[in-house]
């Protein structure tokens, strides 16, 4: 990678935006060339990021910046979601339009000392991976979009570590002795903390709607899998004032003729001719939909839609659930499909801005390279028109990758001005190659 002479236009003309979240102008220098690395490097570690830079300090002031000084990457991002919403009040946004769609990914990572690194199951790739399980929102509203916020989920598997504390104490019973004693008693303290502060991916996913709504993000619906369809979330989203689409696990229960079965048996029992074909933009389904009475949400009556992308029924139905019972399925099936920007924002972000590539050990240091990726993003879709986060843009540029190799050849150019300077300086063309490599 060719050295970075000078902040990229979208970092240069956006960054004061942001000064205000930090105290020193080494912090918001520091703010400059992280953005400006995870835009245009090839790595975003701490290391590569500083050593992208012609005039650059030692790598452990920037790594400082990340893991020691003091800023709140929560008022950085909260910052970020206003630069975005200003950028929505350039023209009339119906928050009629508006979706904040729930999701969860996970940052892979090797083995190591990472704080809160879990073994965890990948349904990708159909295995255990070590990651990071981060629970995000994200803005949808036609052509505009953005990530609005993030939460790290914490694994904490209580009956395993039950039954380790319980073996520990038999084994205290038979073999008593100070030391045992003592380290017990620590382990049982840090258990119970854990129980006490443990929340689970759906209590993260109503903070992360009950945050969006504060910060006056235009959304009416939330959109989510069905992973995230329990209480916790929908009563957040309920309290709000929103309405709610999130698919729906067979196996939950409905009350049909006054007894509770699972949803796929009461599937089972519905012949072919009651599923109509339905069409959403160029897929054509098959579906069935009917208002239920679901036990695990505590008896409320939502709409059901089963579909088939086939006229045959073959395969598992897609089951989708909804707070509107007056919503036809068509309405249903188009606006579910609006949470599919999350998964290609789960792959520009890792694929591109180095979501995934961190080598920092510490928490703290983790959510504010997360944050940072989350600006970086921003920042990009100042390529498209006023208002379109994500469409429109200027060019061809059509994907977060041509942005950040647009970006890159801006940087590039900026080198070529700056070494067609020094030789018109006099600079010995030597002296200026030596300057490049050093």
């Amino acid at each position: 990678m060719l050295p970075v002479v000078r902040f990229p236009r979208i970092v240069e003309e956006h960054a004061t935006w942001f000064d205000e979240v930090f105290a020193t102008d080494e912090q918001r220098k520091h703010f400059r060339e992280y953005v400006t690395g995870l835009i245009v490097g090839d790595e975003a570690t701490v290391t590569a990021i500083n050593n992208l830079f012609l005039e650059r300090n030692d790598q452990s002031a920037l790594n400082k910046f990340l893991t020691q000084a003091v800023w709140d990457e929560q008022v950085l991002n909260r910052r970020r979601v206003q630069w975005e919403l200003a950028r929505l009040a350039r023209r009339p946004v119906s928050a009629e339009a508006g979706r904040l769609v729930i999701d969860d990914t996970l940052a892979h990572h090797t083995p190591c000392g990472m704080d809160g690194l879990a073994y965890l199951w990948d349904h990708t790739c159909q295995q255990y991976v070590w990651a990071h399980d981060v629970v995000t929102s994200y803005y949808v509203n036609r052509a505009d979009q953005f990530p609005v916020d993030l939460r790290l989920w914490y694994q904490f598997q209580a009956k395993k570590e039950r039954q380790q504390l319980q073996q520990a104490a038999a084994l205290l019973r038979r073999q008593p002795t100070l030391a045992g004693q003592r380290q017990y008693l620590v382990d049982l303290l840090v258990f119970h903390l854990r129980q006490q502060i443990y929340r689970t991916k759906t209590v993260l996913a109503a903070e992360l709607v009950t945050s969006a709504a504060q910060l006056g993000v235009p959304f009416s619906v939330v959109v989510f899998d069905s992973w995230f369809l329990h209480n916790d979330l929908i009563d957040s989203i309920e309290a709000a004032g929103k309405d709610w689409i999130g698919g729906c696990p067979k196996d939950r229960l409905v009350l049909v003729q006054g007894q509770w079965i699972q949803l796929q048996a009461y599937l089972a029992t519905i012949p072919a001719a009651a599923y109509r074909p339905t069409q959403v933009h160029d897929q054509r389904y098959w579906t069935f939909t009917k208002v239920l009475t679901v036990k695990s949400l505590r008896s409320r009556r939502i709409r059901i839609v089963a579909s088939f992308n086939n006229p045959d029924l073959k395969g598992p139905p897609r089951l989708l659930a909804a707070n509107r019972k007056d919503w036809e399925r068509t309405r249903i099936l188009f606006t579910y499909g609006d949470r599919w920007p999350t998964e290609t924002f789960n792959e520009d972000a890792k694929g591109h801005l180095g979501f995934e590539d961190y080598q920092l050990r510490k928490l703290c240091g983790i959510r504010r390279h997360w944050c940072l990726g989350l600006v970086a993003y921003s920042l990009l879709s100042d390529q498209g028109q006023p208002g379109h986060a994500r469409q429109g843009v200027r060019a061809p540029f059509e994907s977060t990758g041509q942005r950040c190799h647009a970006v890159a050849n801006e940087t590039l150019h900026h080198l070529v001005e700056w070494i067609a300077q020094r030789l018109t300086e006099g600079v010995p063309a030597t002296t200026v190659v030596q300057t490049l490599l050093a």
